[in-house]
């Protein structure tokens, strides 16, 4: 799931600082991961999130718009299989990697002079993701 509002983050506003935005992203996913108590839950849903689609064909081919219904079902499944605590670490988590991958370089300028830490496109992704995945029910 973190990996998706990255991935949507990266598409908002493709430039060819994609690769120093995939670093970024890698190393929040790491870094970011929910410990303690809520962990082992989270583990759980991640991986009833992973095995119910083929790894080979998750995200092959699939528009934004699509992405983001993923996105969505995530929040549905949170709802359902977390307690409050639990569903708050998870949002945390994907948000801050989303966050992180937009942050990764700055947007527009010249040489890095002029430009902004978070591009139009890319915080309208991070509403969006934050929307997507708030905790229904």
């Amino acid at each position: 799931m973190p990996w998706i509002a990255g991935i949507l983050v990266v598409a908002a506003d493709p430039s060819w600082r994609v690769v120093g935005e995939f670093k970024a992203l890698a190393a929040a996913v790491v870094s970011n991961e929910p410990h303690g108590a809520a962990s082992s839950t989270i583990e759980a849903l991640l991986a009833d999130m992973e095995g119910s689609t083929d790894p080979d064909e998750a995200g092959d081919g699939k528009s934004k718009e699509e992405l983001f219904g993923v996105l969505e079902q995530c929040g549905v499944l949170i709802a359902a299989r977390c307690n409050a605590d639990e569903a708050k670490d998870l949002r945390t988590w994907v948000l801050r990697v989303a966050r992180a991958t937009a942050e990764a370089r700055s947007e527009g300028g010249l040489l890095g002079i002029g430009g902004v830490c978070v591009s139009e496109d890319e915080q309208s992704a991070l509403s969006r993701i934050d929307a997507a995945i708030s905790v229904k029910g």
